[in-house]
């Protein structure tokens, strides 16, 4: 078990985010010891035949037998829309210290030959093969959960959205206590490091750190996982026409970043107004969404909007 001793500065600085690199490297455990994630069978079943083409002599020395992993295989993330990109060059920068000191704790020695540049092809590869067709999909089941916890936290407050995580997760008069995680109890005090919750899908009852001391994690199983696999698959382009217009299609096809009407306007070949008409219709139904930056607005594609379009 794992005791968190919050104070109240603690509990208002608590926070989620998002981890595609925790999400990858937790995966692993699935994949290791399927029986423990009967949730995630579908996927299992399917990236089953991907498997062979990567690099196990590397993988399978990232997750051990208790489902240990190096602490720096997954970053604390600090925001819902951290991108794995960015995690994996956080990873490719580790230290050549703590890589050897993390990977000889999680497996008992330094594996021969393993250098954080395999590592990093290694999960780079994995990534792209068995997570990346599915991304989008899960972090809809996870943004969805945070969006959920947030209702909580304001409408309860803290306590009570602690409390719901999870049936191995429980608070009570400063005390987070995470259990089914360690076979040695640990005591740590957050001290004003900010606690960052994150909702996984490879628990599968909570997710600690590996090292005593890290900085404050915990991952938690979100909701709705086991609606998770029945999700349709985004419809094609035609299908995405059909259903909005060929226009606003497009247009949700182009917002691969945040763009502004005229620089829309220019690629299509229209009139800045027309493509106004269509954005704002577009933000209207909640697939699009407006941020400001300087004079500029650009606009960028909602969860939802993703979910639609597959991007």
């Amino acid at each position: 078990m794992l005791t968190y001793e919050l104070t109240s500065r603690d509990l208002e600085e608590v926070r989620f985010a998002l981890s595609p690199a925790s999400e990858t490297v937790l995966s692993l455990r699935a994949l290791r010891d399927p029986g423990r994630f009967p949730l995630q069978l579908p996927w299992i079943r399917t990236v089953q035949p991907l498997l062979e083409d990567l690099d196990w002599t590397v993988l399978s020395h990232l997750v051990n037998d208790t489902m240990g992993s190096p602490d720096y295989l997954t970053p604390r993330p600090t925001s819902p829309l951290t991108q794995f990109t960015d995690e994996l060059q956080l990873i490719a920068a580790v230290d050549q210290e703590t890589f050897t000191r993390q990977h000889t704790a999680v497996n008992g020695e330094l594996p021969e030959g393993l250098t954080p540049a395999r590592v990093t092809t290694a999960l780079d590869d994995y990534w792209q093969t068995v997570i990346a067709p599915y991304w989008n999909r899960m972090r809809t089941i996870l943004s969805a959960d945070i969006t959920y916890r947030g209702h909580v936290l304001t409408q309860q407050g803290t306590g009570a959205m602690l409390n719901e995580l999870g049936p191995a997760i429980s608070y009570s008069q400063g005390l987070l206590k995470v259990d089914k995680v360690s076979a040695i109890s640990r005591v740590e005090k957050v001290d004003g490091r900010g606690l960052v919750l994150q909702p996984t899908l490879f628990g599968p009852h909570a997710v600690i750190p590996y090292d005593p001391g890290a900085e404050p994690f915990l991952g938690y199983p979100p909701r709705g996982q086991a609606n998770l696999w029945t999700v349709v698959d985004p419809p094609t382009p035609q299908d995405l026409a059909k259903l909005i217009g060929t226009a606003r299609a497009r247009i949700l096809q182009l917002l691969t970043h945040p763009r502004t009407t005229t620089d829309v306007a220019a690629e299509l070949g229209v009139t800045p107004s027309a493509v106004s008409q269509h954005l704002q219709l577009l933000r209207r139904t909640g697939l699009v969404e407006p941020q400001r930056a300087g004079k500029q607005v650009l606009y960028r594609p909602t969860e939802l909007a993703s979910l639609l379009t597959g991007n």
